[in-house]
């Protein structure tokens, strides 16, 4: 976390070096915040870390696996302590994950305000082989209670985030 400065006073745990998201408590642990504005689909930040095997994922397991997020058919990033390790969940989310020249980015899927926490829908990287789930604790009225593989959203729901370029064509090629 060198690269993140402490503010403590201010309640912000850790600043981005481009002062464009911020980490800071949240009722589920700790989230990232907006620390400006974005428009719909304005990338936010490049998700980085290592990328692991599939099989290093699912046989390590636990907080590492979780934290995770597929960026191939057989690959996934480990962002380690960066940004996207706190990344959090909502059945009603502001961002989306987007692949580009092998890259991951964070991109807003709707208007972010300044101080907003910045989240995404789980289920939008996670393949039809992917068997991780989640009990959410989202608190949006739309809460879904389980977080599963892309494949088991409803139908309407599936063909939004499609529509709106929010899932990375990997995981739409893992679907039945």
């Amino acid at each position: 976390m060198s690269r993140w400065r402490l503010r403590r006073r201010e309640g912000i745990l850790f600043r981005h070096p481009g002062n464009v998201v911020e980490i800071r408590r949240t009722r589920n642990g700790n989230g990232l915040f907006a620390a400006k504005r974005f428009q719909a689909n304005e990338r936010i930040i490049r998700i980085v870390g290592k990328v692991v095997s599939a099989r290093i994922v699912t046989g390590t397991g636990g907080t590492f696996a979780d934290n995770c997020f597929r960026c191939g058919p057989e690959t996934y990033l480990d962002p380690g302590e960066e940004a996207g390790a706190y990344l959090n969940h909502s059945c009603e989310p502001n961002a989306y994950i987007r692949k580009s020249n092998n890259q991951l980015f964070l991109a807003a899927i709707r208007k972010i305000r300044r101080n907003d926490e910045i989240v995404i829908d789980y289920s939008t990287i996670l393949g039809d082989d992917d068997i991780w789930t989640m009990r959410c604790n989202c608190g949006s009225t739309r809460c879904r209670k389980t977080i599963k593989h892309f494949g088991s959203l409803p139908s309407l729901l599936k063909a939004r985030y499609v529509e709106r370029g929010a899932v990375p064509r990997y995981i739409l090629e893992t679907l039945s």
